[in-house]
């Protein structure tokens, strides 16, 4: 029975090898340009109560609900526009804060806006291998009551793109 182990240990291959293929696809950067600002326009605070001033992030479309007076001169009322360039037909994704802090020029008053994208993705119009475009904007909702303190608020946020 001995010698039937020790053969069978004679026969085992010690190495074995095996060809592997390596390859990598490389995509155009991903450009993301600021197209307009957004903004909200002329708004009247409320004598008494509250409301809410919306840019659709879609159309830039500027309603209230509630309380307060929507003024048509002024700075005309637009949705956060941006453009996207890229690698064709790839996905990318579209990250933005929930909210922003405006703050009143020569003061320390706030309001939150909160911030609405159109979408959460998208895809790069044309095929792999050429330029694709796409587009997209950002709207919100700012609150205005007949406690706000009148002026010009101003703030920042921040939109990354990045291919998924």
């Amino acid at each position: 029975m001995a010698v039937l182990a020790a053969a069978g240990q004679a026969m085992a291959q010690g190495s074995a090898q095996q060809s592997v293929a390596g390859t990598g696809t490389i995509f155009q950067p991903i450009v993301l340009s600021k197209v307009t600002d957004l903004e909200f326009g002329t708004v009247v605070r409320p004598l008494a109560g509250s409301g809410t001033v919306a840019v659709d992030p879609a159309t830039g479309q500027r309603s209230i609900v509630g309380q307060g007076f929507l003024v048509s001169s002024g700075a005309t009322p637009t949705r956060a526009a941006f453009t996207v360039a890229g690698e064709g037909a790839q996905t990318f994704s579209i990250n933005v804060a929930p909210s922003l802090t405006l703050t009143r020029s020569g003061g320390s008053e706030t309001l939150n806006v909160n911030l609405t994208p159109s979408a959460a993705t998208g895809t790069l119009a044309g095929p792999a291998g050429s330029t694709g475009t796409a587009s997209f904007g950002i709207g919100g909702q700012l609150p205005v009551s007949s406690a706000t303190t009148v002026g010009a608020y101003a703030g920042t946020f921040t939109v990354t793109v990045a291919y998924n």
